[in-house]
């Protein structure tokens, strides 16, 4: 199943997000103890969208589209006129420093990148978009094989 929806570039659209990965969790039967980790990375996402992304055309959205995969769920993040930036290119923050000799940032990108199976980018500069794919499926849930089990054959 799939699902895509539009939202305004602004932090008032967050609430809205959280209804669209919601709905699409429960219509696609998504396992719901995916959701918050699913809610906290688009949120982080969204959020950098909004901030960072000060060079968008006025009145650009943000569009979602979401996937089920195998044991999860697909995310990607569409954000329209704005130039490139590969967040996946932000190095690490440095957690082991001491508090004070931290540089402010990166702490979202650092978790995110802990949080999810994989993720990637991908920028067009002829339609100025920057697109961001994750994917978050249960760790360590078996897979099922096409074993006949004891009684069969």
């Amino acid at each position: 199943m799939n699902a895509t929806q539009a939202f305004a570039r602004g932090f008032e659209s967050i609430a809205r997000i959280f209804e669209f990965t919601s709905e699409f969790f429960a219509r696609a039967g998504v396992d719901p103890r995916l959701l918050p980790t699913v809610d906290l990375v688009v949120e982080e996402l969204f959020t950098n969208m909004v901030k960072y992304g000060a060079a968008a055309d006025p009145g650009t959205e943000v569009r979602i589209d979401m996937a089920s995969v195998e044991g999860g769920v697909e995310v990607c993040l569409t954000d329209f006129g704005v130039e490139p930036f590969d967040v996946t290119q932000v190095p690490d923050a440095d957690t082991n420093l001491p508090i004070e000799q931290r540089r402010p940032g990166g702490l979202g990108l650092h978790l995110i990148r802990r949080l999810v199976d994989s993720w990637g980018y991908e920028h067009s500069r002829e339609r100025r978009e920057n697109r961001i794919t994750f994917r978050k499926t249960l760790a360590g849930q078996p897979v099922p094989e096409n074993k006949p089990t004891q009684g069969e054959a």
